[in-house]
């Protein structure tokens, strides 16, 4: 399960005396217990676990935005090291032609072309191989030419 190899890695992290990185491990956890609360207990599977990692990727990539945007670059590279932790932890995206190729597919499949019907299949067919954004464009490309 990512949480144990999250919890493990953590561990290794502070027997090495890697503090910045136990911090983000730590406050990572800090966000999946939050998130199985929210839960029946012994609910709490790797896709929300995957669930709250995205959310964190995408808020640190919009804080390197604005840091870039305010010519921060100390907080540009610790906000780097931890989307790069963070990445770690995540499957590898796959290609926009193969997002294009499962919108494709799912879109023939559906007898009614509703967006949110449409997204919901994509998404829970990439099971977070993708970013949300990026599928809804492609989505929302390939519905427009049906």
């Amino acid at each position: 399960m990512i949480k144990d190899k999250i919890k493990e890695d953590s561990v290794k992290a502070l027997k090495r005396g890697e503090s910045k990185k136990v911090e983000i491990l730590r406050f990572l956890l800090s966000l999946i217990e939050k998130r199985a609360l929210k839960l029946p207990p012994g609910e709490m599977k790797d896709d929300d676990v995957l669930v709250v990692l995205q959310k964190e990727l995408k808020n640190k990539k919009e804080s390197k935005q604005m840091f870039e945007k305010a010519l921060r670059d100390d907080l540009i590279k610790e906000v780097e090291y931890e989307i790069e932790l963070l990445q770690s932890y995540l499957p590898e995206e796959i290609s926009e032609e193969e997002i294009r190729m499962c919108v494709k597919k799912i879109v023939d499949e559906s007898e009614e072309l509703n967006f949110g019907i449409v997204m919901g299949r994509v998404m829970a067919e990439l099971k977070g191989k993708a970013g949300g954004e990026l599928v809804s464009g492609i989505v929302k490309e390939v519905m427009e030419r049906k």
